[in-house]
């Protein structure tokens, strides 16, 4: 039994070790069939269109969702985010509402080695290694994993991606097997973009690991103009050498940005006033990350990192899929890097955490926007989030204290305002800061700050009113005479639950440096629980539909405004109480979450900040 942990053992031991060979970069355009198209013949809106995507998605060409049991190709998962029938672990699956726009994200550590391992053509294919990782595979039972064999893979992968002296394991054949995993994604994006109709960006996940602390980005890519292959944080070994190579890639003429996730994983280490070798950050270091860090997800599979309900008591709904590993820190979240990043804008001239929030799904299944929490396909990590006995019985991969349901949720979208769906101006959309993050749901925002504006305005009037008389979200207030408004509409998800409230929450920093917060419900639904009322059945999972608004619309004043200040506001939709994933488990297949925070749950839509400076 013990016999092929041994072999591979004695192949660690007496293998020649990879091939690191230096291969040359360039930075080139690698459109094809894209270049054929005619972008003037699409219609643009001035107004900008709402368009839905997710831009953190996992193929087989990531080495953790192939050992997790996915074998989902690029081409499959951009179907599927065209509401196309694929077929995962045995099971049809499609999505109820078609994606906008999409990027593969897959790990550039181990692209080439996941492309050597799968793809039956490439170099070492059959290989004693490679044939021993797809033994996990058992080939007569989709839903089979060898899932001894697959944890010590898992683990020991695990374990070198944490080394301070990481590199290629012993079985990589190169980077030109890199460069060509990197041309399959590459290929799958120009195969399905269609302008006007379906938008793909290449990109791809740098995946740096310092400990325990996830200090993740996914980069993203204007166009196909792009390197021969992507850095991973095998060859750029920190944040600072990211931004280095992606300035060099910027001037080779490629267009660019980076987003982290995940910060509610990150040690403490998300927004930091020191550098990575703890020195404080200083002004060039600021404008660097402010060049190529404007976004960051706030919500994704792995749990939320807007706020957390042990550092936010006053915040009611801050204990929104808290996942930690370990103790939780206050400066993992979203929140307190928006309040550091006034503070230092203060101090340093330039605010190094000026990022507005997107939400994506982080799925390892090649299943983008896969997020209904009523569905029984909700699984997006593998094998252990694939059916409710798994997710109640398996232990969670990074963390194996916790089972896979105290951590996982169905993940988030990104919503982008944006004149066209092409590739220029969804990226544009997410250079600007115009987008938002929502839980899931479809919840559509509007959110503008300035002076001026008609209360009574709707419709097209609404947002015309919004952009003369002030900035959208993601923008600078212009400077004001007085204190400042922000109009805010929301509508709700047409297949969702009614819309509960919207909330503004603001950030400053004060003249000493300190940092502070509060919370204002701007607009309530007329439609309140009534004394006695049951907001869900937990027999049923029905939401209380008397409860909530379609719609809600708001002009709001800062009346305690102080203009010496540097300040944020961002807004925070919330619906009406809906039944989670876990009570529609409980209901369907009899497993106890009854003791689950989050058995039921506000979904939610979060903007990107609009941000006020003296200067």
């Amino acid at each position: 039994m013990k016999r092929a942990p041994i072999l591979f053992a004695l192949l660690l031991f007496f293998s020649c070790g990879p091939n690191l060979k230096p291969v040359p970069n360039p930075v080139a355009d690698k459109a094809t069939t894209s270049k054929e198209f005619d972008l003037t013949q699409v219609e643009t809106n001035p107004n900008r269109n709402l368009y839905w995507g997710d831009l953190h998605v996992h193929t087989s060409l990531s080495f953790d969702a192939f050992f997790s049991g996915t074998l989902t190709t690029c081409d499959e998962a951009y179907r599927y985010a065209k509401g196309e029938t694929i077929n995962i672990y045995g099971r049809d699956v499609k999505l109820r509402e078609p994606l906008d726009f999409c990027a593969i994200t897959d790990h550039s550590e181990l692209l080439g080695e996941s492309y050597c391992a799968t793809v039956d053509t490439a170099p070492g294919y059959n290989s004693f290694a490679n044939k021993y990782f797809r033994s996990i595979f058992k080939t007569d039972d989709p839903l089979g994993l060898d899932t001894a064999k697959q944890w010590k893979i898992f683990n020991r992968i695990m374990s070198g991606a944490a080394d301070v002296n990481r590199s290629h394991p012993f079985f990589f054949k190169g980077y030109e097997t890199t460069a060509t995993a990197w041309g399959i994604t590459l290929d799958a994006a120009e195969k399905h973009y269609r302008p006007g109709e379906f938008t793909t960006l290449a990109g791809f996940e740098w995946t740096l690991a310092n400990g325990e602390a996830h200090l993740h980005r996914n980069v993203i890519f204007r166009d196909m103009v792009v390197p021969h292959y992507p850095v991973s944080s095998l060859e750029a070994r920190n944040e600072e050498e990211l931004w280095k190579w992606m300035d060099e890639t910027t001037k080779a003429g490629a267009k660019l940005l980076a987003i982290p996730h995940n910060t509610n994983l990150a040690e403490g280490a998300a927004w930091q006033a020191t550098d990575w070798q703890g020195n404080p950050i200083t002004k060039e270091y600021a404008q660097m990350r402010q060049n190529f860090e404007r976004l960051v997800e706030v919500h994704q599979v792995k749990g939320n990192s807007e706020v957390h309900a042990a550092f936010w008591k006053n915040d009611e709904f801050a204990g929104f899929e808290n996942h930690t590993m370990g103790e939780p820190n206050e400066q993992n979240y979203v929140r307190y890097g928006l309040k550091e990043g006034v503070r230092l804008n203060q101090e340093l001239g330039v605010n190094p955490f000026k990022m507005g929030m997107i939400g994506s799904t982080d799925t390892h299944n090649g299943t983008p926007g896969n997020t209904e929490e009523n569905d029984k396909e909700i699984g997006n990590k593998g094998i252990v989030d694939i059916d409710p006995l798994n997710r109640t019985f398996d232990r969670w991969p990074l963390d194996q204290s916790q089972r896979v349901d105290e951590v996982v949720n169905p993940g988030g979208l990104v919503a982008v305002w944006a004149e066209a769906n092409t590739r220029g101006h969804i990226y544009d959309a997410l250079e600007r800061r115009e987008v938002y993050a929502t839980s899931g749901n479809r919840i559509e925002l509007r959110f503008f700050g300035g002076q001026g504006f008609d209360g009574a305005a709707s419709g097209d009037e609404l947002v015309k009113s919004g952009y003369e008389n002030g900035v959208p979200m993601g923008h600078d207030l212009k400077p004001l005479n007085g204190k400042p408004q922000f109009l805010i509409w929301a509508k709700k998800d047409a297949f969702g639950a009614n819309l509960d409230r919207i909330q503004i929450i603001k950030g400053w920093a004060d003249e000493e440096g300190g940092i502070y917060e509060e919370i204002f419900d701007v607009a309530l639904s007329e439609n309140q629980l009534k004394d006695g009322e049951v907001a869900v059945d937990l027999t049923t999972g029905e939401w209380n539909r008397n409860h909530g608004s379609d719609e809600l619309k708001v002009v709001w004043t800062d009346e305690d405004f102080n203009p010496d200040h540097y300040s944020f506001y961002y807004v925070r939709v919330l619906e009406v109480p809906t039944a989670s994933w876990r009570l529609w488990d409980q209901i369907r297949h009899g497993y106890d979450y009854s003791n689950h925070p989050n058995l039921i749950i506000n979904e939610r839509a979060w903007s990107s900040p609009i941000w006020y400076s003296p200067n």
